[in-house]
This record gives structure tokens, sequence and C-alpha cells, in this order.
């Protein structure tokens, strides 16, 4: 009796042992399952974020890298680098998406693209300053078109604004919101422009300022006046939506176009000056490009 239980009791535990090293292999590959299939979520997941940052970099206006942002959870990340290739239009973006687990493991995964930048055709412009007014007030010194000298001044144009820069006003405007360089009501005697500014006049007033600076595309929706100081300079391309005057050091390099009257140095003491320059025409106008994918490659 006596060795039946002694061997029913060893044939027992080994039916455990055997029955704990099952389940014991059963919990394991659950687990190591399990965490594959969240390794392989995360690495989609990740993707998807690389793939939104090369969303938003094809949607923002201009061409810089995006820092690691978050997308709505601090958990979901993407950071995207923007490198010119070249002196050419083409630029390699690549974007790489983060996801951070409860555990701290972080899961990456990056998209390689090819990027072609179509600016407006800086050729649109041609003329220091350009109006669709048929007169144009202005002293002989303080408009300049050393490339083309024929090409000083223009009055009665017919161009557009969408025919120039190649969307809309409101599109134009949405970008200045987007960038957050739009100025409106009393923001002081100052304009700094970059990328693209828009700027409303409030309706029968004149925006008056002192000084125009900085660099890209300057909007003004309205009747505008600037009385510059030495020192004061702005490079690139000025549109006003109303009329014009220009007093004092005012300093533009590259080119003004106005949808009315334009006086163009007409204090008799002023200096105020308007310099063609196609370069910095052409450089600004990056800043409103279509983009298109020319490769893809995910990594």
């Amino acid at each position: 009796m006596v060795n039946n239980r002694s061997v029913v009791l060893v044939y027992s535990l080994l039916v455990t042992m055997v029955l704990s090293v099952l389940l014991g292999s059963l919990y394991l590959s659950s687990i190591n399952e399990n965490q594959l299939a969240t390794r392989y979520a995360d690495s989609t997941r990740a993707l998807w974020l690389a793939e939104a940052g090369i969303a938003e970099a094809k949607s923002n206006a201009g061409v810089s890298s995006i820092p690691e942002k978050p997308l709505d959870d601090s958990r979901y990340t993407y950071r995207v680098d923007i490198a010119q290739i070249g002196a050419t239009n083409y630029y390699n973006v690549t974007s790489t998406g983060t996801v951070t687990s409860p555990s701290g493991r972080i899961t990456r995964r990056a998209v390689n693209a090819t990027m072609k930048l179509t600016p407006p055709s800086a050729a649109q412009f041609q003329y220091g300053v350009e109006t669709t007014s048929g007169t144009l007030d202005y002293k002989p010194k303080c408009i300049e078109n050393t490339e083309n000298p024929a090409n000083i001044a223009k009055t009665g144009s017919t161009q557009t604004f969408d025919n120039l820069f190649g969307i809309s006003k409101a599109e134009m405007k949405a970008i200045s919101q987007a960038q957050g360089t739009y100025l409106s009501g009393n923001f002081g005697n100052t304009i700094n422009g970059s990328g693209v500014t828009w700027v409303d006049v409030t309706l029968g007033q004149v925006l008056d300022i002192q000084h125009l600076n900085g660099s890209g595309i300057v909007i003004i929706n309205g009747n505008f006046k600037v009385d510059g100081v030495p020192g004061d300079g702005f490079n690139g391309i000025l549109y006003i939506i109303g009329q014009l005057e220009t007093l004092g050091n005012s300093s533009v390099n590259g080119t003004v176009f106005v949808e009315s009257s334009a006086a163009i140095g007409a204090d008799f003491s002023g200096s105020s000056l308007i310099k063609y320059n196609s370069t910095n025409i052409a450089s600004v106008l990056l800043a409103v490009a279509t983009k298109s994918t020319v490769s893809w490659r995910e990594q």
C-alpha cells in the first residue's frame, strides 16, 4: 500500500511539473507574442507619424525643418530634417516618427523623400515699382533698376495678384496667419517682414509707420505710408492693396507692386529708395512655392 501511494505521489509530482513547464512555456510564449504584437503596432504607428511629418513639411509655407513635435499625445512625436540638394530647388526630407511606450521603450521608423519646390516665376516681377494706376509720382533718384534700366517703373499694369503669386489673397493671408506673422490693429510703428506678412489696415485709415525691415513678402491690405530712417531696409516684395507713399529713408531691395496710386519719395528732403533686385525676389517667392514629392523611401 505504501509503495503504491509513493508511486502515485511521484507520478502526481511529475505530472504537476510537466504541466507547470507547459503552462510556463505557454505563458512565456503569450508574453513574447504580445510584445511582438505591441512592437509591430508601435512600428506601424511610428511610420504613420513619419508620414505625418512629410505631409506637414509639404503643407508648410517655405522650407524649414520641423523640430520634435507631438501629435496630440506626447507619446507620439515626429521630427523632420530638410536639406537643400546643392543649389537646386530639390530638397532631401527625412521624417522620423517616435512612439514611447509606458516602459520607456522607443520605436522609430524613418521616411526619406525628395521634394521639389516650384515657386512662382520671378520673371513676373520686372519693375522697381509697378502700379495699376495710370499715374505714378516719384523722384528719379528714388527708384532704381540697374539690372534693366528700361524697367524702372510701370503704370497701368494689368497683372493680378493670383497671376503674380499663383495663389489667391485669401490663401496668402492664411499662410501669414499660420506662420504667426499676421498683423492688424495697433501693432506699433515697425514691420519686420518674415516669410509672408499680411497686414490688415483699419478701413478708412492710412497705416503710417516709421520702420519697414526684414526679408520676405509683405502684403499691406489698405493705404500705406512709410517714413524710414537711415539703416532701415526691407528685402523682397512689398505689395500694396491700396495707395502707397514713401518718405524719409525707407528702403526696399526687391520690388513694389501697388493696386492703386503711388507716390515714391514724396517729401522734398526724402531719400527713400526702391531698388529692383531679382535675386531677393526669387528668394522670397520660395515662401509660396508649390511642393511635390518626386521620390519616397521607407527605412
